[in-house]
């Protein structure tokens, strides 16, 4: 029986973690329907609510978890917190680090224990469709990089730095994500159906702001011009809501300033990856921070805006063709700035939704590799 271990995964209150994983394992059990999939998690709970589709979890050694956190000197614990993990490492594993930007950040070293260990067991590793900051691309991690087996790279902008570094282990795919299908979910009230724009603000956005406040005020500003210029109405999506980073504290106090207004809605459930992306399919347009939430937008043909806070953003939207819609919160130098690319999302309407027409379909087979 070939076995999967899927790792790298912090748990599925962050449904764009959800949906990679829930997609890794459709592409997984069509091609190996005998397979065992495993996946090391931060928060096995959260993966249960959810359903994912898993034989078997691991989960961390809390009491090394607290050891690490209060060490000065990082990563000497790293084995001891993966262990069950690291124990499921045989020869006959492949090995998929699932967290899709997991080395954009300045904690990608604890990554690395479970990877050296599947090239110690002679287990097949392979970084699965991953972005990578260019900028972090130091010797360290670059030495580590070239001993994965393969690297599915989800944009172009990482392929392309990777292949100048002289990796030749990298393949351009597309964020399996895409794969996902959408599970239908009862609309909230006042949501019109093809005619509602959704917008997702995450507190990483916030945290990332130059100007305290500027993000906030461009949003109030954006709704402002839906409701008194259009006829659509506005739906607040979270995409993310895990105790430390949740969309809803954000979008709850926004969705205040305006309830009274009949014209906006709040989708304040926590609902799968799957039921998000019904919603979202059922907008008009989108303006989103959280990328999968407009992977969901772009892979049903929604026209959406992007605010760019990571090469996963820009990388996505600039091989769709789309990266003028791509607002990067460095950007932000004004409360206007949303409100001016949201009007060129509303001119160019109808020619995004034959450019992601006429792409995604093709979009949607390279997301499934060979490995």
């Amino acid at each position: 029986m070939k076995k999967f271990l899927l790792y790298g995964h912090g748990g599925a209150y962050n449904h764009g973690a959800e949906a990679i994983v829930k997609s890794t394992v459709d592409v997984i059990k069509k091609r190996h329907p005998d397979s065992k999939v495993i996946l090391s998690t931060h928060f096995k709970e959260q993966d249960i609510e959810f359903n994912m589709p898993i034989d078997e979890y691991c989960e961390r050694d809390m009491k090394y978890v607290e050891l690490d956190k209060n060490s000065s000197e990082k990563g000497i614990y790293d084995r001891f917190i993966y262990k069950s993990t690291l124990e499921q490492i045989t020869e006959d594993t492949v090995c998929l680090s699932v967290g899709g930007d997991n080395y954009c950040y300045d904690n990608w070293r604890k990554w690395k224990a479970i990877h050296e260990r599947a090239i110690e067991e002679g287990a097949r590793s392979i970084l699965w469709s991953c972005s990578i900051e260019p900028s972090m691309m130091d010797n360290e991690m670059l030495d580590v990089l070239k001993s994965h087996h393969l690297i599915t790279a989800r944009e172009s902008i990482t392929y392309n730095a990777l292949k100048d570094r002289g990796l030749d282990n990298i393949r351009l795919c597309s964020d399996v994500a895409f794969l996902l299908e959408p599970k239908e979910y009862s609309l909230p009230e006042n949501f019109l159906m093809g005619n509602t724009v959704g917008i997702n603000i995450s507190p990483l956005l916030i945290r990332r702001e130059k100007t305290e406040g500027i993000v906030i005020k461009n949003v109030i500003k954006l709704i402002n011009l839906v409701i008194n210029t259009t006829d659509m109405n506005i739906a607040l999506i979270p995409h993310v809501l895990m105790p430390m980073d949740n969309d809803l504290e954000v979008l709850e106090k926004i969705f205040n300033g305006f309830k009274d207004t009949g014209r906006i809605c709040f989708v304040n459930k926590n609902i799968s990856a799957a039921e998000y992306k019904y919603v979202i399919s059922n907008c008009r347009l989108g303006v989103f921070a959280r990328t999968h939430a407009s992977i969901a937008a772009y892979s049903t043909f929604v026209p959406s805006m992007v605010i760019g806070y990571s090469v996963k953003s820009k990388g996505i939207a600039k091989d769709l063709g789309l990266e003028d819609f791509v607002l990067p919160i460095e950007e932000f130098h004004n409360d206007c700035c949303m409100v001016s690319l949201f009007e060129e999302l509303m001119k160019n309407e109808q020619n995004i939704k034959k450019i992601l027409a006429d792409k995604i379909p093709l979009y949607k087979k390279r997301a499934m590799p060979n490995f």
